[in-house]
Parts: C-alpha cells; sequence; structure tokens
C-alpha cells in the first residue's frame, strides 16, 4: 500500500515536482467580482495579476469545500493508499478545516492531515520534504513526526511593495497597514508560530529587502546546514538578487525556486518576495 501525498494549491510547487512526486493538488478559489477560477489552472501568476491591473473589484479567495477533499481522499483510497495531506495555515485560511471534515465524513479512512502552519513555498517546502521521505520509505508515523518537527523550525520571511492587499483582506489590521504607506518604506513580515502573519521589522528602501531577509535567516540557524525556497510575485530580477545573495550567506543543503500565485497573490498584491528555511533534519 503506498502512501499519496496530497496539497492545495497555495504550496506554489512547481509541475515538475508534482509530477515526479505524483502528489496531488486541489485547489483554492479566486473570486473576481462573480467571476470564479481555480487557483493554478485557470490563472497562472502571469494571468492572475495581468487580471488584477485591469480589475475594478479586489479579488477575494474561498478554500476548497469538504466535497472537494472527499472526492480527492475517496478516489486515492479506492486505489489502496494511504493519505497524507499537507495545508496551508489553518490561521489564514478554512482549508485545513475542509479536509478534517473530508475526512471526518469517512469512518477508519487512513488520512493524517497536518497544518503547516505555513503557506505559498513555505508550505511546498514542507511537501517536498513528505514528498521525499515517502520515496525514502518512511512509514506515516515517521513522515509525520518529521514533518512536524520541520513545521515547528521553519522561518519564513517576506517583503511586500504595499500592505494594501494584506489589509482588505484580513491578514492585518490597519494600524499596520499604516506603515506601509510610510515615503519608501518596505515592511517585512513573517508567518509566526501560529501560522499568523506577523510584521518582523522595515526598511527604507526596495534595495534593502534582501538583505534585510537573509539576515534574519542567518540570525535563525547560523551555519546550519538549510533548505530553502524562495518565490516571487512578478519580481525574477529580485528571485535570482535573493537567490545568489542566500547562497553567499548561508549553508544551503537544498534550494526551491518558484511563483507566487494567484491566491497568495491575492493576499499579497505584486511585487512580494519570499524565503522560507529550515534545518536539514533528514
Amino acid at each position: 500500500m503506498a502512501i499519496k501525498l496530497v496539497v492545495d494549491s497555495t504550496a506554489d510547487l512547481s509541475k515538475d515536482i508534482i509530477e515526479k512526486y505524483d502528489i496531488t493538488v486541489v485547489p483554492l478559489n479566486v473570486h473576481f467580482g462573480d467571476e470564479v477560477f481555480k487557483d493554478g489552472i485557470d490563472l497562472n501568476t502571469e494571468s492572475f495579476f495581468a487580471k488584477l491591473q485591469n480589475s475594478e473589484v479586489m479579488p477575494r479567495t474561498s478554500q476548497p469545500s469538504p466535497g472537494d477533499f472527499h472526492k480527492v481522499y475517496t478516489s486515492l483510497l479506492s486505489q489502496g493508499h494511504s493519505i497524507i495531506s499537507i495545508h496551508i495555515s489553518d490561521n489564514l485560511s478554512g482549508t485545513y478545516q475542509s479536509a478534517v471534515i473530508a475526512k471526518n465524513m469517512l469512518e477508519n479512512a487512513d488520512i493524517t492531515i497536518i497544518d503547516s502552519k505555513s503557506a505559498s513555498l513555505g508550505l511546498g517546502l514542507i511537501a517536498y520534504q513528505g514528498a521525499k521521505l515517502i520515496e525514502q520509505g518512511k512509514d506515516v508515523r515517521e513522515i509525520q513526526d518529521i514533518l512536524n518537527k520541520i513545521i515547528e523550525d521553519q522561518l519564513v520571511c517576506f517583503g511586500v511593495d504595499t500592505l494594501e492587499f494584506l489589509q482588505k483582506n484580513g491578514r492585518i489590521g490597519k494600524a499596520s497597514a499604516l506603515i506601509g504607506t510610510l515615503l519608501n518604506v518596505k515592511p517585512i513580515l513573517t508567518l509566526n508560530s501560529e501560522g499568523i502573519v506577523a510584521p518582523l521589522g522595515k526598511v527604507r528602501g526596495r534595495n534593502k529587502v534582501i538583505p534585510y531577509l537573509v539576515e534574519k535567516i542567518k540570525e535563525r540557524f547560523n551555519d546550519d546546514l538549510v533548505n530553502v525556497a524562495i518565490a516571487h510575485a512578478l519580481t525574477p530580477e529580485q528571485k535570482d538578487e535573493l537567490l545568489a545573495y542566500a547562497k553567499q550567506e548561508l549553508n544551503i543543503n537544498e534550494i526551491l525556486e518558484g511563483n507566487i500565485g494567484s491566491v497568495i497573490g491575492t493576499n499579497t498584491g505584486p511585487g512580494m518576495i519570499a524565503i522560507a528555511a529550515h534545518k536539514k533534519i533528514v
């Protein structure tokens, strides 16, 4: 009996990784007024931000329904598989709860659901480690224990051009959003231990964002061997700069790169750059 990995689309994993490890992705939804799009299916990074630029309404997001998860779980279970289902922070989305409801609809089903307390390639990095552990032949309990250690250890830091999108989508308060209106001040944010967006600091000038992000990672991990993920929203030059700086300053075991998808992009807007890291555990 094989173990199959399920994630939601906010993991922002590349098509290559999804196909290589046979990962099932359950999409979230992006709403532009009355129009509804499946994240990563109907909208990719480029088409989403193009639509955002021309839209008169602020997009919003919604989680997959329990029925969406039930359909995926039923299909995998019918093939005799065990399931590990890893999802965006329960404090950022109802996705985890939808997965739990779906599991409870399936009596005695061999499904393990994990709250990553992360998002985007932070979640993607955790899921990727899970996929490799499955490939190594670890059992469900071993994988769950290791992933929980990674989740506890992971640090996510990101910079945004503006806090407007986070504030309008209820991810931060109005007072925090005022920071982003100050002249040339770039807010730096993190996901705290509860998987909630929290302020980490601020820098003056876009050119100081990347050194600050890497500095925070280095402060946490020093010279420990780390796995790293870097994600961006229409800032490929910044991504390349962050990649080079991280390789110079950090002791990197493995690194993932990717684009911010439409769900995360709805909450951050364009211009977001992020880094996630955790100590290499296995």
